[in-house]
């Protein structure tokens, strides 16, 4: 009696936590630090199969159990919250595994400082690669890393330099509205940046909007008269959004106002001057618009004198890491939020996704993050409910783009943890259902899964 209290003052008094598992995989042998680390009794746990306590994949003592095996791993995973650094070894008797012993040290703190170091090393990085965007104010809205979105930020400068006509074209959510702002800022313009969006103004009231009215020019108009989109766009920039969209009606009477310079208040007699810089933007491709019964060709030809085309975020991958740290700071502040950090798995689920909504739908899912997520660490679980959401198997929909510049050898890596993880999902996380699922031994997929971070 006396040797056993020695031996378990022995235990309790040294920094590691043990755990004794018998060959029937019942606890025989619970330490106060193993409680204390893992916050269960040993009234609790001791008595229990081993796998009543923890999810068999987290069980390295298992494997030591069954392949008589020594096994040593830093940082494991022992619960879906705490890491350890583990020695897991079986017990012999006469040559017999009778059962196995496992020691561990709680090294979740250390781990998650870590993480926090690679986040604020990734932070650092996506803020050195946007501060000479930052500096210019020009583009300190338009956040980007690829060599793509440099050239159109090139294209901006030097048409901004002229008075040329600019159409922007690029998918909804793209930002095309802060590449014309963009463009007015870099301008030698003086006056007001006024956008009108065509797709949101009823075609009766399009006229009025743009050219303004005189007083009593309709019944309910104001008695003053009103404004235009025109005058108030006087020495500035005029941007027509949706330019596809505006009536077909109006299209003759604003082609004139780009040839003439003139035009006429709603109910006016006299003549006004116009003098803005035209920027347009549209979500329709030229050659759609070119071939439509809907917009006038002579108008397309004025406008686009050049074309400034904004790629998909798809096409772009390089650029949503910049982007989500930029918005995840600014929706933190908006918020009152602790700023979080992100997984690099979530990083990369980011980056694999198509994003139909483009940059727009980005901010959305990042607002939804900052707001939902009650971890210190951001990951995938809501950026998963929101595809479901949106009608998108998670599984495919962050596959490796094909717009991804990939060796073969990491796309088919990418592929494999991804189905193994699905594996894994449908047979409950039992790694021995799972093995025989995917045709491997279970050492082979416990290697597998240290290897990817599953």
């Amino acid at each position: 009696m006396l040797e056993k209290a020695l031996i378990k003052e022995l235990i309790n008094f040294h920094n590691h936590s043990f755990t004794i598992i018998d060959k029937q995989e019942n606890v025989i042998y619970w330490s106060d630090r193993a409680a204390e680390i893992f916050g269960m009794s040993n009234e609790y746990v001791i008595g229990k199969k081993i796998t009543e306590v923890f999810r068999e994949e987290h069980l390295v003592m298992l494997e030591s159990l069954r392949e008589n095996k020594t096994i040593v791993k830093k940082q494991h995973k022992a619960t879906n919250n705490i890491y350890v650094d583990i020695k897991s070894m079986p017990i012999l008797i006469d040559g017999e595994v009778e059962g196995a012993i496992v020691s561990e040290v709680n090294v979740t703190e250390q781990k998650l400082q870590k993480e926090q170091i690679e986040t604020l090393k990734n932070k650092v990085s996506v803020l050195s690669d946007n501060m000479k965007q930052l500096k210019d104010s020009n583009f300190r809205n338009i956040i980007y890393k690829s060599s793509v979105m440099e050239h159109v930020k090139n294209q901006i400068e030097k048409a901004a330099k002229t008075n040329a006509n600019i159409l922007i074209t690029g998918e909804t959510g793209v930002g095309k509205e802060l590449f014309a702002k963009s463009i007015h800022d870099t301008s030698a313009v003086k006056g007001e940046f006024i956008p009108i969006n065509c797709g949101a103004i009823p075609s009766h009231l399009f006229e009025s909007e743009l050219f303004g009215y005189e007083k009593g020019a309709f019944t309910g108009a104001n008695r003053e008269g009103n404004k235009g989109k025109i005058e108030l766009a006087e020495g500035g920039t005029l941007f027509l959004d949706e330019m596809g969209d505006m009536p077909l009606d109006m299209q003759v009477k604003f082609l004139r106002v780009l040839q003439e310079k003139q035009y006429f208040k709603l109910g006016g007699n006299k003549e006004k001057s116009a003098d803005f810089r035209l920027v347009s933007a549209t979500n329709r491709k030229i050659a759609d618009l070119l071939a439509s019964d809907d917009f006038r060709s002579d108008l397309l030809y004025r406008i686009n004198v050049v074309n400034i085309h904004i790629p998909p975020l798809r096409e772009r991958p390089d650029d949503i890491e910049s982007l989500f740290f930029y918005y995840l700071y600014s929706l933190s502040e908006k918020y009152g939020t602790s700023v979080k950090y992100a997984n690099q798995q979530l990083i990369n689920h980011l980056k694999a996704y198509h994003w139909p909504g483009n940059v727009r739908e980005l901010i959305n899912v990042i607002e939804r993050l900052v707001i939902f997520s009650n971890e210190e660490a951001l990951n995938n679980e809501i950026f998963d409910q929101y595809l479901t959401e949106v009608g998108e198997d998670a599984k495919q929909a962050t596959l490796p783009s094909v717009t991804e510049e990939l060796e073969l050898k990491d796309y088919v890596e990418k592929i494999e943890a991804d189905y193994i993880r699905h594996v894994l999902e449908e047979n409950g996380q039992n790694v021995e259902r799972a093995s025989k699922a995917l045709g491997i031994s279970r050492p082979t997929l416990y290697a597998k899964v240290k290897r990817f971070g599953l």
